[in-house]
């Protein structure tokens, strides 16, 4: 298995295919701790790695809550998410012009971008429960988008699209 030490951390939670992923389709609440912060890797149904987060930003450690940004995500709804709105740009709209069929109606988008993750993403996460959790998950995000592990998020990394 390849090394996925990060800054002292072993991130092989977020990789080890023999670790079960966690399906959007599922309340989060039944798995993301309710303080601390989370670094979560995403998946699709060929187990390619798509996407790399963090969530549980708040400077007060009594204040981070990282289940907030997965029930966002969770939601499809595009708006203030960029998770749903590269699935949105990325898997939606070319399904939907491969189809050719779109009739415009209010909320429509959101709900196909929601039944995409729902049917297709999956998703692992580590949890930290320290002072300076926040801090700890933006590098190491930073470090995995940047590809330094040998694997890049296809949506999100610095070496990809």
């Amino acid at each position: 298995m390849t090394n996925y030490v990060l800054d002292g951390y072993d991130l092989s939670p977020l990789f080890d295919s023999s670790k079960s992923l966690i399906s959007f389709s599922e309340d989060p609440r039944r798995h993301i701790p309710n303080k601390g912060s989370i670094i979560y890797s995403v998946w699709n149904k060929e187990e390619k790695f798509i996407y790399i987060g963090i969530s549980g930003l708040q400077k007060s450690l009594e204040k981070r809550s990282p289940l907030s940004r997965m029930i966002s995500h969770a939601s499809g709804r595009r708006s203030g998410d960029q998770f749903c709105i590269y699935i949105h740009d990325f898997y939606v709209i070319p399904k939907l012009i491969e189809e050719g069929q779109y009739i415009p109606s209010i909320g429509v988008l959101d709900k196909l971008t929601k039944d995409f993750i729902h049917n297709n993403l999956n998703y692992r996460f580590i949890g930290f429960e320290t002072d300076n959790s926040d801090e700890i998950v933006r590098s190491l995000e930073n470090q995995i988008k940047s590809g330094v592990l040998g694997i890049s998020p296809i949506l999100n990394g610095t070496t990809s699209l």
